[in-house]
């Protein structure tokens, strides 16, 4: 209880006591008041919560024994109101703390996602065993090539077929491959390298050399063809199929004629010595120097043509053909062809003579001709006995 509270209660008290002090004094004299209901005194506070204040009032006096008066009461003098007590102010509750808050719980993690398993491959089906089919027959197989003749002495030919020819070409270097003739001309400006169908003689491509060139021997190395020149020095390297020029190689000395063996090129260049070279770097690789059987040189060896593991060689200025065996340079056999074209181009120029030699493996052939001649001759030579 607050101070102020007591002293309250503490002065009504007094008031209390005094009052009933002098009702007590003056009760004798005074006319007898009607009885009023006591004065209930108001609860006191009390530190006891909810406890209620007791009611003070004076004992009623027994009655005076006179026969007719009637009995006097003495009434209890109606006690002082005592102050009013200020309400007891409610205590003053300390503010209510706001509710605390509920701790913030972490976002709870997305669970772990299973690990996706890569998708399982079906199962493989077992192949369906398919039928066994009856074996097809082979293709036959190609004809291989019949193997060149062993040549020996002297040649005899025999002409099967004339095919026409170029009276302008001046023919250089001459060969066969599947079913056309690839010539090689020469003269200054004039020089061509050209593509012929040989049953009608008609040029089906052709390209020209530089016009300071003088075109000379050729020679294929699978689809590459070696264009020999006079003096340049220089031999150009041709596609087979469009005779566009793709590389060119250099050397010393004259080109005159050149074929290619298999493994090696080999080269003429008018003497009587034929040297071999390689046939992607146009290296020297030897020479050997060719004779007859007697013993002498053979000047002038021009256009070439390898036929199996032997050289044919045009003798410049001459109808004779000679067969090297270039492990040697021996003349292992020769053919003269005098006979061969009448009237000869040579008796109006003495520059077109016999030159040209190519082989038809698959018909054991070969093509002659010579330089602006009117035709190319087929024929098949034989040893004689």
């Amino acid at each position: 209880m607050s101070p102020l509270s007591r002293i309250r209660l503490l002065r009504a008290a007094i008031w209390l006591l005094a009052a009933i002090t002098l009702a007590a004094a003056c009760g004798a004299d005074a006319p007898a008041p009607k009885a009023a209901p006591a004065a209930t005194t108001p609860a006191l506070a009390s530190p006891t919560p909810d406890a209620t204040a007791p009611s003070h009032s004076s004992p009623t006096p027994a009655p005076t024994s006179l026969p007719t008066a009637q009995p006097t009461v003495v009434a209890t003098p109606a006690a002082a109101p005592a102050p009013t007590a200020l309400p007891t102010p409610k205590p003053t509750l300390a503010p209510t703390a706001p509710p605390t808050a509920k701790p913030t719980l972490a976002p709870t993690a997305p669970p772990t996602p299973k690990p996706t398993l890569a998708p399982t491959a079906p199962p493989t089906a077992k192949p369906t065993p398919q039928p066994t089919a009856q074996p097809t027959p082979a293709d036959p197989p190609a004809t291989p090539e019949p193997p060149p003749p062993t040549w020996s002495g002297t040649l005899s030919y025999r002409v099967l077929a004339t095919h026409p020819h170029d009276t302008t070409a001046f023919t250089q270097g001459l060969l066969w491959f599947d079913g056309l003739v690839y010539e090689s001309t020469g003269l200054r400006g004039q020089s061509v390298l050209r593509i012929i169908d040989l049953p009608t003689g008609r040029v089906l491509q052709e390209t020209a050399a530089d016009p300071q060139h003088f075109g000379e021997g050729l020679a294929l190395v699978d689809n590459r063809l070696i264009w020999l020149t006079w003096r340049a020095g220089t031999a150009g390297v041709y596609h087979r199929d469009t005779l566009d020029q793709t590389d060119s190689f250099t050397y010393s000395g004259e080109g005159w004629g050149l074929c290619h063996d298999g493994a090696r090129l080999v080269m003429s260049d008018g003497s009587s010595t034929l040297t071999f070279r390689h046939p992607a770097t146009f290296e020297t690789l030897g020479s050997v120097p060719v004779v007859d059987t007697d013993g002498q040189p053979v000047e002038r060896l021009n256009e070439l043509e390898c036929v199996g593991d032997d050289v044919w060689a045009n003798v410049w200025l001459t109808d004779r053909i000679v067969v090297i065996d270039p492990a040697t340079g021996a003349v292992i056999a020769e053919a003269d062809m005098a006979g061969i074209i009448s009237p000869h181009p040579a008796s109006d120029n003495s520059n077109d003579v016999l030159n040209g030699i190519a082989y038809r493996p698959e018909t054991g052939t070969f093509l002659i001709t010579g330089k602006r001649w009117p035709a190319i001759f087929e024929v098949r030579f034989e040893s004689q006995p």
